[in-house]
C-alpha cells in the first residue's frame, strides 16, 4: 500500500479519482462492495463449542489417565505385598456370590420399608439428573 492507496483508505470520498488510476485498490473495494450470498447455515455440521458442554478429549490425556491408574494398582499392590500377577488371578477368582450375600446382609436391617425408601431416594435423583436440560446448541 503506498501514500495514495493510504489516503483513500482514510478518505475516500475526498480522493475518489484515485480508484480511476489504481487497478489493485479498484478490485479490493470492488470485492468489499460486492454483495454477499446468504446460505442457511446447517446448524448439525456446526462443531460443538467447549463452552457448550462438549470438548474434544485428547489422546494424551486418555493415556496419562490410564498409565496413572496402572500406577497407582502397581502400587498397591506393592504397598501389599502381593506380584500384580497374583492380584488379577485373586481377582478372576473373586466370589462375586458371597459379595451379593453380604448387600443382602447390610440391607437386611433396614427391613422393606427402609428398602423401598432407599430405592426411591435413589431413582428419585437419577429421574432429576436425567431431567436436567442438556448444555449445547437446542438447550
Amino acid at each position: 500500500m503506498n501514500e495514495a492507496c493510504q489516503r483513500y483508505a482514510e478518505d475516500p470520498e475526498g480522493n475518489a479519482a484515485h480508484l480511476a488510476e489504481c487497478a489493485k485498490c479498484r478490485e479490493m473495494y470492488a470485492t468489499l462492495d460486492a454483495p454477499i450470498e446468504s446460505q442457511p447455515v446447517r446448524v448439525e455440521a456446526l462443531p460443538v463449542a467447549a463452552w457448550e458442554g462438549a470438548g474434544y478429549r485428547s489422546w494424551p490425556l486418555v493415556v496419562g489417565g490410564a498409565l496413572a491408574l496402572a500406577a497407582v494398582a502397581l502400587g498397591l499392590c506393592a504397598v501389599a505385598g502381593i506380584s500384580p500377577l497374583a492380584a488379577l488371578r485373586a481377582g478372576a477368582n473373586f466370589d462375586w456370590r458371597g459379595l451379593l450375600q453380604m448387600g443382602a446382609q447390610a440391607v437386611k436391617p433396614l427391613g422393606p420399608i427402609g428398602f423401598s425408601a432407599l430405592f426411591i431416594a435413589v431413582n428419585t435423583v437419577l429421574f432429576l439428573l436425567l431431567r436436567r436440560p442438556p448444555r449445547g446448541i437446542d438447550a
